[in-house]
């Protein structure tokens, strides 16, 4: 299995004095005196200005950030919760579910979600509101075939978008077979890919 993305983060972090000749701490400090405040317009200024790779970029912009990206995964987790604690155990099923699909699945806990990937995002378990945890999927843009789950598709999604449908769950009850079977379905369409 390949780095979890915890891992690559640290590594990036870690390399940063060979590859560009400043540690994290200079390029957080030359972030925040130079750089602009929009970590996607940090990320943008430091590939053009600095000639940084995407991903390194990525990686400085949201350390220089703080915050969040300076927890643990468990922390971010407890954080992700926070006064909405009843929906963890929805969350942690949905985890369980999505890691037991295959040795190739990482989960990464985000400010506003835990992402599931295989190589490719496949699913997501985002807190919408005190109530339910949507379940976002990566099914494609095709119709799919009628289902006793509430399939939804997203109506942000653009043609960047992985995540094109979701399942709304109140509780762990509600994460019936056919809801695994969506969850492993997404995750076959990036475990086959090319």
């Amino acid at each position: 299995m390949g780095k979890s993305p915890d891992e690559m983060m640290a590594a990036i972090l870690r390399n940063l004095p060979a590859k560009t000749g400043r540690d994290a701490g200079g390029w957080a400090a030359l972030i925040k005196a130079e750089g602009p405040a929009e970590p996607k317009a940090r990320a943008r200024w430091l590939k053009q200005a600095h000639g940084l790779g995407g991903a390194t970029a990525q990686v400085l912009a949201a350390h220089a950030l703080g915050g969040i990206h300076d927890l643990t995964p468990e922390q971010r987790l407890d954080k992700l919760y926070e006064g909405r604690e009843d929906l963890r155990p929805i969350g942690d099923r949905l985890t369980a579910l999505a890691r037991g699909l295959g040795a190739d699945v990482t989960s990464t806990v985000l400010s506003t979600m835990v992402s599931f990937s295989a190589g490719l995002k496949f699913a997501e378990a985002k807190p919408a509101g005190k109530g339910r945890i949507d379940l976002g999927l990566a099914l494609g843009r095709e119709p799919l075939p009628p289902s006793a789950v509430p399939l939804t598709p997203v109506k942000t999604a653009d043609a960047s978008d992985r995540i094109t449908y979701r399942i709304p769950l109140a509780s762990v009850d509600a994460i019936t077979e056919e809801v695994a079977a969506w969850l492993a379905r997404a995750h076959a369409r990036v475990a086959t890919r090319d």
